[in-house]
């Protein structure tokens, strides 16, 4: 069975900026840091675009992006770690409409899971804050494999846990490297319009399958990827019809 007409078997989610809402925890830590550092802190909105980029990236646009080259740096991404891992899901919300697309895809028999580039330490307390380690089938941090996204690893090391190949599953994510990382591997990559990213950026450059505009919008994909595999016959099958259709004719 070809790629395309087989079924979707597991999701793959980026985790922040794809299946939940955590910037306003992260921001506000940074937010916090600055204030504590003696600099006004920048509007949330400013920050919220570099929010998948984890602390790094929010520290980098609120301090300026020399901070990661200073001797201060280290201490500085420190200090925000230790507090963000206090304040995980404090105010951190599956994306709206996100409940019923993982309660959707566990009532068509889909797994799903998470494929993030935050490490274990902070990925798993939070899947646990937000309920739902029990129903992800398998979790993959940015310190899980050898190497984060956008290299292959981590893909690999979520199909080996399903015990699945790279047709059989997509991957969902808000970054270039989420789509990246699933092409690496031979994955179907979709991207998320309502991630983290600057205004300006263009998703179509990232050469995802789709530009999917709402959590919804997945399981409206998920049917139409679906109905186009039923509605094509499988090759062999067309090419035995075919031959049966020229030896009628033939013998008439």
């Amino acid at each position: 069975m070809t790629a395309a007409r087989r079924p979707v078997r597991a999701v793959l989610f980026d985790l922040d900026g794809t299946l939940a809402d955590t910037a306003p925890d992260l921001v506000g830590c940074v937010q916090e840091v600055m204030r504590e550092r003696g600099c006004p802190p920048r509007p949330f909105a400013s920050l919220r675009a570099r929010a998948s980029q984890g602390a790094k990236g929010v520290l980098a646009a609120g301090f300026g992006e020399a901070l990661v080259e200073s001797p201060e740096y280290p201490e500085l991404l420190k200090q925000c770690l230790a507090l963000y891992s206090t304040r995980l899901a404090d105010r951190s919300r599956l994306f709206p409409g996100m409940r019923d697309v993982l309660d959707e895809l566990a009532r068509r028999g889909i797994r799903w899971g998470v494929v993030t580039n935050k490490p274990e330490y902070l990925t798993r307390p939070l899947l646990e804050a937000l309920g739902l380690a029990q129903e992800c089938a398998v979790t993959v941090g940015g310190d899980t494999a050898a190497r984060a996204k956008p290299y292959p690893e981590p893909m690999l090391h979520a199909l080996r846990h399903l015990a699945l190949e790279a047709a059989d599953c997509i991957m969902l994510g808000d970054a270039p490297r989420d789509i990246q990382a699933a092409a690496a591997v031979g994955m179907t990559g979709l991207a998320a319009a309502w991630g983290y990213f600057p205004p300006d950026e263009n998703l179509s450059a990232w050469g995802a399958a789709a530009v999917l505009q709402s959590p919804e919008d997945l399981l409206e994909w998920l049917r139409e990827k679906q109905a186009g595999a039923d509605a094509s016959p499988a090759l062999p099958e067309l090419q035995c019809d075919r031959l049966a259709l020229h030896l009628r004719r033939a013998s008439s």
